[in-house]
């Protein structure tokens, strides 16, 4: 947590429109605060962070322990900006995530002669937010695809045509599970504003336009979950979710006899995905271990080993899977890796041999003011930071007032790419984050509804 030195003076200029947004990780619950800069960046105010107890898997599994964490990391932002919190722009994610591509066909009177304008292409897809989905609801829907009489198109609007064929991808959750987020929330005196698939939003923060648009595919290395997300000519065009994140490396660590906490200071400060690159001379000493009366010695390639093995088989080798199952194998240009498990040392040479792809890590800063924080400049905070740009650009007035110079606001100001993300698409429309999240709000009224009235069986 670090408080900024400066806000805006707000005696003198408009009051910026504060947005909040809650990642609730299974490592970490992460809340931050921002606004809309008229530049089209956002400002990051400040940010509050505690630990996940309640969490398994990106599900949550223990209310209680979820709310005390949510609290903390709320009071912790309020003290570190002054700011009172009360609606969040809340994030989604959990092996309960599941995706289908459905079509859907639509016959135009006299559409050779009319054109196809925003507003029908927007029915179409609500029509598809209404598809029935077995013991789930429809947390999203992508457009893919149109075929507008024979001929394939990313874009409708403008065109003419009478026969339409739409593609599109939808993202389900459970709805028990779906409901707890909420619950946590809300008990949490706390309102939800939105709910947003957290796969979306990492990539919002780490990947460009350019990318998005050449092909790409993003590897969220969560510490429950690992997160693939596929992009094409601009949009989403393949999501899966991999219930194995980077917890399961550091219990294999903790197997070898010491805590949690230490086996996870050892993978960051010590491990290797790369055996080759690790020190078989060297050994790593575990002092007055809990689980035994004598030091621990763990040696570097022994470690690197371990790591190694569990990685490439349960992480990346199912990623290689779901992306030839999803016929864009040929179409990816980079990997994008993120999450928690990018800081795992030689990931990305280990990534590029699996995938056979080149791979970056992603960083999060697209979109961003060059004064954001540089300890949040860090894959961990992927997610948290994208939930915020979203939040901001679906939510925030721009702030037209001038922020008050301070070169030392920060520890230290790291530059960032001036390209900006996914929120207005060429013509000046709403881009594909706000289209998505529209059809998200009958979900969270839904839920919200369901707990007021009170029909939550067993989230109690």
């Amino acid at each position: 947590m670090k408080k900024r030195k400066n806000q805006p003076e707000t005696d003198e200029v408009q009051e910026p429109k504060y947005v909040y947004s809650l990642d609730i990780g299974t490592t970490k619950i992460v809340m931050t605060s921002g606004y809309l800069c008229s530049d089209g960046k956002v400002e990051v105010c400040g940010y509050g962070q505690a630990p996940s107890t309640g969490v398994q898997y990106g599900m949550v599994i223990n209310l209680q322990d979820t709310i005390d964490g949510i609290q903390i990391a709320k009071k912790q932002l309020e003290e570190a900006t002054g700011q009172q919190v009360d609606e969040v722009f809340v994030g989604i994610a959990g092996r309960h995530i599941k995706s289908v591509t459905c079509s859907h066909s639509v016959t135009r009177i006299n559409g050779r002669q009319q054109i196809i304008k925003k507003e029908e292409v927007s029915k179409w897809t609500s029509d598809m937010e209404q598809y029935e989905i077995n013991s789930g609801s429809v947390i999203a829907v992508i457009p893919q695809n149109y075929c507008i009489d024979g001929t394939d198109t990313t874009r409708a609007d403008g065109m003419v045509g009478q026969n339409i064929v739409a593609t599109y991808q939808l993202i389900t959750g459970d709805d028990f599970e779906i409901r707890k987020i909420v619950k946590s929330v809300t008990d949490s005196n706390l309102r939800m504003q939105k709910l947003m698939l957290e796969p979306l939003a990492s990539s919002v923060a780490c990947l460009s336009e350019e990318e998005k648009h050449n092909g790409v595919a993003m590897i969220d290395i969560g510490g429950g979950t690992t997160d693939l997300i596929i992009y094409k000519k601009g949009v989403p065009v393949y999501l899966r979710v991999i219930p194995i994140g980077g917890q399961v490396v550091t219990k294999d660590i903790q197997a070898l006899g010491m805590t949690y906490e230490e086996a996870e200071q050892i993978k960051i400060e010590y491990g290797s995905c790369v055996p080759e690159k690790a020190d078989k001379n060297h050994f790593i000493t575990v002092r007055n271990s809990v689980y035994f009366a004598r030091n621990v010695k763990i040696n570097e390639r022994d470690l690197a080993l371990v790591i190694n093995a569990r990685v490439k088989r349960d992480i990346l080798e199912p990623v290689k899977l779901e992306i030839e199952k999803s016929g864009f194998m040929n179409d990816i240009i980079c990997v994008v890796i993120t999450g928690g498990g990018a800081r795992l040392n030689d990931i990305k040479s280990l990534s590029e041999f699996v995938l056979e792809k080149r791979v970056r890590i992603g960083i999060p800063g697209f979109g961003f003011t060059q004064t954001l924080e540089p300890a949040l400049r860090d894959p961990i905070y992927s997610t948290a930071l994208g939930l915020l740009s979203s939040a901001c650009r679906y939510h925030g007035k721009p702030y037209e007032g001038n922020p008050v110079k301070d070169d030392n606001r920060w520890e230290e100001v790291v530059s960032t790419s001036d390209e900006e993300s996914n929120d207005v698409d060429d013509d000046g429309s709403p881009g594909l984050i706000p289209s998505i999240m529209s059809g998200i709000d009958r979900l969270v009224k839904k839920m919200m509804k369901s707990l007021s009235d009170g029909s939550n069986e067993g989230v109690d």
